[in-house]
């Protein structure tokens, strides 16, 4: 195996593919990256046994071949020179990188060690910034809890003709869509959604993507990916969305979010009670810890309905607003101890809601 290769878009497809790989793996194998030289490109395979990443690069292939290298050397090797063409070159067990005055020899593993991967098949296709858009707003509410299996990971379905993305944990949940259908149901795991966003982020135009019996399959112009399916039933989420509601607030969603982070300035963790009160055009948020004090912050808001109080955990709050893409926002509320949900007020630029679990204060 004899090569070079532009610096530039080598580093780019290396540091995509190392958030495929699994550090921490009784199998060595899985620490590296396996680098196959063949026509007129290098492939570039990534996996930890869930996702199994291939990118394809533009190289000038002087003699074929295919060897598998540490993932974080290799990484680091090429993301420290100065050069904008390196080379690539297999001597018996040894992978020497050279460019300018530098030269490395990396230890090599037998690439027949390296896992076999899915044949991708697809069948539709998905807009990519409409899912890097979908993870970015749901991604904060999907269970870190291992024993929560089934809420793991992103839920993508159709309902009545919308494509619906969905992440919670129990205690909130997060809802995106697009107006128009998606004709599969796919669970993907947390971690997988961190090597999307890693592959989407320079991306233009669809994603391929199929599915089978175990994997989701996601391909693009010089990559694909086969990511390992959560297995088990997503709960009906659809039933803990209120659908009639006795007060109805709209509220500048940054003036609300400026508010939280000021009272979280007092708070022992990112996760803090704040009791919000809406009266007559104005909330009334209040925080109260045993050890550090007390804080109130007012935010004028659009009301007029009877006054009423309700606590929340203030971390939640904050990373709901967050991921809002418009200026005002509608808090609508049941009552004190029932699910508060918080939507756009612009649901044609921003197809977004999320739901709220309120806290006894």
């Amino acid at each position: 195996m004899k090569l070079r290769i532009d610096k530039g878009e080598f580093l780019s497809a290396l540091q995509k593919a190392k958030n495929a790989t699994e550090k921490k793996s009784a199998l060595p194998i899985l620490n590296n990256f396996l680098l196959i030289a063949e026509d007129e490109f290098l492939t570039l395979k990534a996996t930890d046994l869930e996702n199994f990443l291939s990118l394809r690069i533009s190289a000038e292939i002087e003699d074929e071949g295919k060897t598998a290298v540490n993932a974080d050397k290799l990484t680091n090797v090429i993301k420290s020179m100065s050069v904008a063409t390196v080379y690539l070159e297999l001597k018996e067990d040894k992978l020497t990188v050279g460019g300018g005055r530098s030269t490395f020899r990396l230890t090599t593993l037998d690439p027949e060690d390296f896992p076999e991967f899915p044949q991708p098949e697809t069948s539709t296709e998905l807009p990519s910034v409409d899912l890097i858009k979908a993870i970015d707003k749901v991604e904060y509410a999907i269970s870190k809890d291992d024993t929560r299996y089934a809420l793991q990971g992103l839920y993508v379905h159709e309902v009545d003709g919308k494509t619906h993305f969905v992440g919670s944990d129990g205690h909130r949940l997060a809802l995106f869509w697009r107006n128009s259908p998606f004709p599969m149901e796919l669970l993907i795991p947390r971690k997988s959604l961190k090597v999307i966003q890693g592959l989407m982020k320079d991306y233009i135009g669809s994603v391929q993507c199929g599915k089978d019996e175990s994997f989701a399959h996601f391909t693009g112009e010089d990559w694909s990916l086969s990511v390992r399916l959560l297995e088990g039933e997503y709960p009906d989420y659809m039933i803990v969305i209120p659908k009639h509601f006795n007060h109805e607030v709209v509220v500048n969603k940054s003036a609300l979010l400026e508010s939280l982070k000021r009272l979280s300035a007092i708070a022992e963790s990112s996760a803090f009670p704040v009791k919000i009160s809406f009266s007559d055009h104005v909330a009334l948020l209040e925080i109260s810890d045993p050890e550090y004090g007390e804080g109130r912050d007012e935010v004028d808001v659009d009301y007029t309905g009877e006054p009423i109080e309700v606590g929340f955990n203030g971390k939640y709050l904050i990373e709901a607003l967050d991921s809002f893409d418009v200026d005002r926002v509608w808090i609508k509320i049941v009552d004190p101890d029932s699910a508060v949900v918080i939507e756009s007020d612009d649901k044609e630029s921003d197809p977004y809601l999320c739901v709220v679990m309120p806290m006894r204060l």
